[in-house]
């Protein structure tokens, strides 16, 4: 589903990170052809005065890391009648450091509703003349894949010289044709590094309103006249960019303006209950059944006993004989197409595949609806304005009464449609009663027969994604490690693991799976068994069984062997190992509940002599606690890992760089093993 989130210009969001990356290609290989373009094309010219006055400005506060700031940036929206909107963009850097060359390249994602009128980018160096560039200069490429298609095009324009000690600006003005149902535009005023002042004007033809709503920052009342609002920011700090933090929408300040035409014309919607009515009048009549899906949900269903088996067998017929492919050309972005089109195609991306699914379910005698969602959980949240800005669609399953069942997880209870089972017809690995854990807490709108209520998904308990592991190993007085490991993973960790091997059928690409998971754990090693058990059984536990040797596992000292009782994996961090303090949210994939259980049996004629002390570490969000123990002839390890929520505060980084350490402590802790006398 197409993420247009506005009027304004923003890459379009795909429900995967390989979307996302044919996006980075396109503007990669864009730069890489500017680079060529520009290299001898740009003209000596005398930048404006709009990007002149920056040369001799202050520079906002900033640390020496900065690679660049921004000095100057303007936004002019002019909306002349509801058929066209009018847009100026003006930026000013300055580069500080060699890095900072990347802000030399002016990308604008377009749209068909979108005509660049003019594009212009200078450059003042530190010494010599002015450069300028514009549209002749400007290189454009489409996005095209070979799974999808879309109406979505980059243009890119190269300034030189972007090198440190440079000021670098560019202008860019374009006509825009807007839709009534993305009557809005969202200012987004910060940036990665530091700007030194933001300007936001709105023209607005006589009769028209809006409606401002601040993001993540506090109210800035506008310069206003009759017609015409302006907004200046000045000293805006930096997002920090760090791994793990939650996504740019819902740190970064932003401005959003809903427009308001005047009475009897057409409107975008203004609240979410009218964008859910809106959604179920795209796909008006696209769910009705066909005689051929009629047919095929008799087919599937022969053989199911009861209302769920009948469900599980539909969800995974869409999961996997339902092949993904978008074509998103205008509207398209968001209608879904019928379902009885997408049945016989045999493929559809994810609205689609909630149709689908949706009209299979009718059939019997299960009602269901759409629910938009981000697959950025904080990309939407309870304060975001109205706005059909989701990139992702799931289902809500209204549960018949009476049926109840512990697989059945995803589950919240709603006034008007009962208890609603959310499932993802487009995640081949997740069951029908599981929810990825990247949808897991975060907002989704959903599309009630009475109009749209944003809602909180449901985060399911840690429990529900575990790695269960237990080895059986044997240790001789060389020091080699041998035995059996078996591992049980449900939820989210089964769905990547599955996801990870693909279609792989073949024993030696179970075996180099198993070797990435198990490296890090032995300096040398060789496995001597692998296999796989329910790997396309997606309702049940993925299990791996493997048996493996590694010498030299236990170092001699003597009469002394030292070893480590944590034979398999680490659940430590480096993630806030840095002298700067953090800035943002830490977001986990998902809660989890993992366990080891190991078992080593002594070589004869050792006994132990010391062993590491027992670790139990408790800080809300996360929980670690393990044990070392003579049991018998052999050493016996025990531990629990647990992540119970799915973010953790930044006020809580240092105490969750505490509990890493003390994992890393405990994994690397040494039992000593001594030799008994003759």
């Amino acid at each position: 589903m197409r993420n247009r989130l506005s009027l304004r210009r923003t890459p379009a969001a795909r429900i995967s990170g390989r979307r996302a990356a044919l996006l980075l290609r396109a503007l990669l290989c864009l730069a890489w052809v500017g680079a060529a373009v520009y290299s001898g094309s740009a003209a000596a010219n005398n930048a404006p005065p709009w990007v002149r006055a920056q040369v001799n400005a202050s520079l906002p506060a900033h640390d020496d890391k900065t690679v660049a700031v921004v000095l100057y940036s303007e936004t002019v929206v002019t909306v002349e009648s509801a058929a066209k909107l009018r847009r100026l963009e003006r930026r000013v850097y300055r580069i500080l450091r060699p890095d900072g060359a990347s802000r030399g390249t002016v990308q604008i994602p377009l749209t068909p509703d979108t005509r660049i009128l003019s594009m212009h980018a200078w450059c003042i160096p530190a010494t010599g003349k002015d450069y300028e560039v514009g549209n002749d200069d400007a290189v454009e490429a489409g996005m095209v894949g070979t799974e999808f298609v879309t109406d979505l095009r980059v243009r890119a324009l190269r300034i030189p010289a972007s090198v440190p000690g440079s000021v670098i600006g560019y202008e860019v003005e374009s006509e825009e044709q807007p839709r009534p149902y993305l009557m809005a535009d969202a200012w987004r005023f910060q940036d990665t590094v530091p700007v030194r002042e933001a300007r936001y004007t709105l023209h607005l033809p006589p009769g028209w309103q809006y409606k401002a709503t601040w993001l993540n920052h506090f109210e800035i009342p506008p310069v206003s006249e009759p017609t015409s609002w302006l907004w200046v920011l000045s000293d805006l700090t930096a997002i920090k960019i760090e791994p793990d933090m939650p996504p740019w929408p819902g740190i970064a300040g932003q401005l959003w303006i809903s427009l308001v035409p005047p009475a009897g014309q057409e409107a975008g919607p203004g609240s979410w209950r009218e964008v859910g009515i809106w959604y179920l009048n795209l796909g008006r009549g696209r769910r009705d059944a066909t005689p051929a899906i009629r047919q095929k949900v008799a087919e599937l269903t022969a053989g199911s006993t009861g209302t769920l088996a009948k469900m599980r067998a539909l969800a995974a017929f869409v999961q996997s004989d339902i092949r993904y492919v978008a074509v998103e050309l205008g509207i398209g972005g968001y209608q879904p197409h019928a379902a009885g089109d997408v049945f016989t195609n045999g493929f559809g991306d994810c609205k689609d595949k909630a149709t689908l699914l949706s009209s299979m379910l009718k059939e019997i005698g299960v009602d269901s609806t759409y629910v938009l969602v981000n697959v950025l959980r904080g990309a939407v949240t309870a304060a975001t304005p109205a706005n059909p800005g989701f990139n992702h669609v799931i289902l809500a399953i209204q549960l018949p009464t009476g049926l109840v069942d512990p697989s059945l997880l995803a589950v919240k209870a709603q006034p008007q449609l009962g208890t609603i089972l959310f499932f993802d017809p487009t995640n081949p690995y997740t069951p029908l009663g599981g929810l990825s854990g990247g949808l897991q807490g975060g907002f989704g709108l959903l599309a009630a027969p009475d109009g749209g209520e944003l809602i909180q998904l449901p985060q399911l308990a840690s429990r529900l994604s575990a790695v269960q592991r237990t080895a059986q190993m044997s240790l001789d007085d060389s020091g080699t490690l041998r035995g059996d490991v078996h591992e049980v993973l449900t939820g989210d960790w089964a769905a990547r693991e599955r996801g990870t091997l693909g279609s792989a059928s073949r024993d030696p690409d179970h075996v180099r799976s198993v070797e990435s998971h198990i490296g890090s754990a032995f300096t040398s090693f060789q496995l001597l068994k692998v296999t796989v058990g329910n790997l396309r059984a997606t309702d049940k536990p993925l299990e791996w069984n493997y048996s493996l040797e590694a010498g030299n596992y236990a170092k001699a000292s003597g009469d002394l062997l030292i070893v480590r009782p944590r034979v398999l994996g680490s659940r430590s961090s480096a993630l806030l190992e840095t002298h700067e303090a953090r800035q943002n949210l830490i977001e986990f994939r998902s809660t989890e509940r993992d366990t080891d259980v190991f078992e080593i049996a002594l070589p004869p004629g050792y006994q132990v002599d010391d062993l590491p002390g027992a670790v139990d570490v408790d800080g809300g969000f996360a929980s670690y606690h393990s044990k070392t123990e003579v049991v018998g002839h052999r050493l016996r390890y025990t531990r629990t890992f647990e992540i119970r929520e799915l973010s953790v505060p930044a006020a809580k980084a240092p105490e969750l760089r505490d509990f890493y350490r003390t994992v890393w402590g405990d994994e690397r802790a040494e039992a000593v093993l001594k030799r008994m006398p003759q």
